[in-house]
């Protein structure tokens, strides 16, 4: 079923992203807001179509002692897929939370892991076929990061990342009455990557490069078990307390797909 395919590209983008400034903890509290855009077209031999998706998020980020930040997210989605070999569309609003925990082991090394659970509204309308239907999905990850300070303003960080995904769509009727049950779903994949920031008085420019390899497909059709994903952005230090910051985003060796983003976040220390 294609809400399958969109459910599955809308659990990725919200998975777990810890994005707390680990190196920098005057201050114990750190909030957060972010707003993206997503945009993918999909070219799969079965079906084409495109997909866009907005998100934004809140963050609080508590600094328990010189080596443990303890934190939360509260996420919000909304996905649109365009199908224009079935004339129709799928949307999906998605609403998450998730807890995470960030420890310093030492010279330079982090830990972190985090848990998150999320709700989906699934409206779709393609062709004759419509229906109505709910999902719900829990994510669980572990990783670890190695910052590596090259100069006083260049430092580069490599990092890998275990994260596992299951969800479960609710029973549903079609305006057919044709009653579709129930399923499950799960994916684990590994991240691996690295990223180069420089510190050019209030502004840190950085770009990020990682590997993404899984256990199935990421989207169901396509063949992709591994795939690159990259981006680049700066961060503006407005106060030594606020920082404002922006990014951009892309994949390459992802078959049958092409895909950016954009973003931008506050921070505030207090």
């Amino acid at each position: 079923m294609k809400f399958k395919k969109s459910l599955l590209a809308m659990l990725l983008a919200t998975c777990f992203i810890a994005s707390t400034n680990a190196l920098a903890d005057d201050k114990p509290w750190t909030a957060s807001a972010g707003l993206s855009y997503r945009d993918s077209s999909f070219n799969l031999p079965s079906n084409k179509y495109d997909n866009e998706s907005w998100s934004t998020n809140l963050g609080l980020t508590r600094k328990l002692d010189d080596r443990t930040w303890l934190g939360g997210t509260i996420a919000y989605n909304n996905g649109n897929s365009d199908y224009k070999s079935l004339n129709g569309e799928t949307d999906i609003d998605t609403t998450s939370v998730s807890a995470y925990i960030i420890r310093n082991l030492a010279f330079g090394l982090f830990a972190n892991g985090s848990i998150g659970y999320g709700k989906s509204q699934i409206d779709t309308n393609i062709s004759n076929l419509r229906y109505d239907t709910d999902a719900d999905f829990k994510t669980a990850s572990l990783g670890l990061t190695q910052y590596l300070p090259f100069t006083p303003n260049l430092m580069a960080s490599i990092n890998a990342h275990y994260t596992h995904v299951s969800s479960d769509l609710d029973k549903f009727v079609t305006n057919l009455g044709a009653t579709v049950p129930s399923s499950d779903n799960t994916l684990n994949y590994i991240t691996l990557g690295g990223s180069l920031t420089y510190q050019l008085n209030k502004w840190t420019p950085f770009v990020n490069l990682n590997w993404n390899k899984s256990n199935r497909e990421f989207i169901a059709g396509t063949g992709d078990k591994d795939y690159f994903s990259y981006s680049l952005g700066t961060r503006y230090a407005i106060t030594t307390e606020t920082s404002i910051g922006v990014t951009l985003g892309s994949v390459f060796d992802k078959r049958n797909v092409n895909e950016t983003s954009a973003g931008i976040s506050l921070s505030r220390q207090f």
